[in-house]
C-alpha cells in the first residue's frame, strides 16, 4: 500500500485531504507542523510527500531544500497558496516532482499522485511469451522487468513458501527454473533464508546436487534464485505411481546421492530434509536417469561463518518433514552430518517398501514414535518382499536413535550399500 505523508498547518483542510486518500487506498499520515515533518522525514518511510510552502516554523520550500541537499529523492508535491508563477519556478527548480495551487480539486491531486509515482517506476519491457498472464500474476511479477528477462512457461512446483517456474532464456535458448517466495511470505526472517539457500547451493558445484546461477530481487521486492532445470520426476512421484523400486534401482540411485550430500558436509554444509520429493530424477534418453538433490531452504553451514551469521529459527524448535526427521532433530538439538545420515536412511527404507520406518495419522505421531519406538523392519512394513539380510543390518544401523551408534559419514554408509551387490 502506498504510504503519503501529508505536511499541513491547516488542520481541517489536512484532514479532508487525508480522510479522502484514505478512502482512494492510501496510508496517509498528517503532521500540522514543518518540524514535526522534518522529523517524519528523517525517522519514516513513505512514497511521496504533499508539502505545504507556508508553515508556521520551517517554510516547506526550507524542507524541500534540506531533503534535496541531503541525497533523498522521494517524491514531493508542493500544495501552496502561492500561485505566482516565479514562486512555482523556484519549487520546482528546488527539487518538488510537482506544484498544486490551493484551491485544488481532490481528483486532480489523486491523478497528479499516481502520475508522479509511475514517473518514479523504472521502464519494464515488455513480457517474454503470450498466454502467460496467469503465471506472471501468480509470481507478482507485473510491473517487474524478471519477465523481459526471462519467458515464463509453467508453474512446476508451489510449496507454502515458494514457487517454482520453468522459464526459458531467450538468448541462450535454455531452459532453467526460477525460485521466488511467495509474496504472502515477504517477511524478514524468510527473505534471509532464501538467499542464504542461494548462497549455501552456489558454494555447491557437483553432478548430483541442483546448481543455481543467479540470485536478485523484484521491484516488487520479491527475492528469486535462477536454477538448473530438471527434466524428470521426483523421487516422490516416482513412488506414487510404483509404490516400491526393486533392490537394484535404489542401490543406482542413492549412491550418487551419498556421493552428493557427502560433498556437501565435506563443504560444511547440512541438508537437514533430505526426502524423496527433494531429490529429483533427470532424464536423459537412453541412459538411467541421473538424481538431483535439491531444495536446500533448511540448509545450515556447521562453520565459524554460521556463528557469526543471525539465527533464522528458534532455538530448540523442529525443523524439517517429521517422516524424515532424525530424532536430534525432533528434539531440536544441535545436527551433524549423521543426522542426514538418519534421513537418508527413511528415504532408502521407502524406496524398497513404499513405507516409511514410522507410520502413524498425524505429524505428532510420528516424531512421538520416533523418539520412543524401535523403527518397523523391512519384514514388518512388507513381508511379501525377499530382501537380503544385509539389507536389514545396514537399515538398522542407520536408524539408531543415538548418532554415535550410526555410520559416521555418508561415505561409510555408501561403501555399506556398495556391497550389497
Amino acid at each position: 500500500m502506498t504510504s503519503i505523508l501529508i505536511i499541513e498547518d491547516d488542520e481541517q483542510l489536512g484532514r479532508m485531504v487525508k480522510d479522502w486518500l484514505e478512502i482512494e487506498d492510501y496510508k496517509v499520515n498528517l503532521v500540522l507542523t514543518g518540524m514535526a515533518g522534518w522529523k517524519e522525514l528523517q525517522d519514516g518511510e513513505y512514497d511521496i510527500v504533499l508539502l505545504d510552502w507556508d508553515l508556521p516554523d520551517i517554510d516547506g520550500i526550507d524542507i524541500l531544500k534540506k531533503v534535496r541537499d541531503g541525497g533523498n529523492m522521494i517524491p514531493i508535491i508542493m500544495l501552496t497558496g502561492r500561485k505566482a508563477v516565479d514562486e512555482k519556478e523556484v519549487g520546482l527548480d528546488q527539487g518538488a516532482n510537482d506544484y498544486l495551487t490551493k484551491p485544488y480539486h481532490f481528483k486532480e491531486l489523486t491523478a497528479r499522485i499516481r502520475n508522479v509515482l509511475r514517473s518514479q517506476q523504472p521502464k519494464v519491457d515488455k513480457p517474454l511469451g503470450s498466454n502467460n498472464t496467469d503465471l506472471l500474476k501468480a509470481a507478482n511479477l507485473f510491473g517487474t522487468s524478471l519477465p523481459s528477462k526471462y519467458e515464463f512457461l509453467e508453474l512446476i512446483g508451489e510449496g507454502g513458501m515458494a514457487l517454482v517456474f520453468k522459464v526459458r532464456h531467450p538468448h541462450l535458448k535454455k531452459v532453467l527454473a526460477i525460485k521466488m517466495l511467495q509474496a504472502c511470505e515477504l517477511k524478514d526472517n524468510a527473505i534471509a533464508r532464501f538467499e542464504r539457500e542461494a548462497q549455501i547451493i552456489s558454494r555447491l558445484d557437483h553432478p548430483n546436487i541442483v546448481t543455481v546461477s543467479d540470485f536478485g530481487v523484484t521491484e516488487n521486492r520479491q527475492p528469486y534464485m535462477v536454477m538448473e532445470y530438471v527434466a524428470g520426476k521426483s523421487l516422490e512421484a516416482i513412488l506414487e505411481e510404483q509404490e516400491e523400486l526393486p533392490l537394484f534401482e535404489m542401490l543406482d540411485l542413492m549412491e550418487p546421492v551419498c556421493n552428493a550430500l557427502a560433498y556437501a558436509h565435506k563443504n560444511d554444509i547440512l541438508h537437514r530434509d533430505v526426502k524423496p520429493g527433494n531429490i529429483m530424477l533427470k532424464s536423459i534418453d537412453g541412459s538411467a536417469p541421473i538424481p538431483k538433490i535439491l531444495d536446500f531452504g533448511l540448509a545450515r553451514l556447521r562453520t565459524s561463518e554460521m556463528e557469526k551469521a543471525p539465527a533464522l529459527t528458534q532455538a530448540n524448535v523442529a525443523m524439517g518433514s517429521p517422516p524424515y526427521m532424525s530424532p536430534e532433530q525432533v528434539r531440536g538439538q544441535k545436527l551433524d552430518e549423521r543426522s542426514d545420515i538418519y534421513s537418508l536412511a527413511c528415504v532408502i527404507f521407502e524406496v524398497l517398501t513404499g513405507y516409511v520406518p514410522f507410520c502413524a495419522t498425524t505429524a505428532s505421531e510420528i516424531m512421538t514414535k520416533r523418539l520412543e519406538e524401535p523403527p518397523l523392519t523391512l519384514a514388518e512394513a512388507r513381508p511379501d518382499l525377499s530382501l537380503p539380510p544385509a539389507v536389514q543390518d545396514i537399515l538398522s544401523k542407520a536408524l539408531q536413535k543415538q548418532p554415535e551408534f550410526r555410520y559416521q559419514s555418508v561415505l561409510e554408509l555408501r561403501d555399506a550399500l556398495r556391497e550389497l551387490r
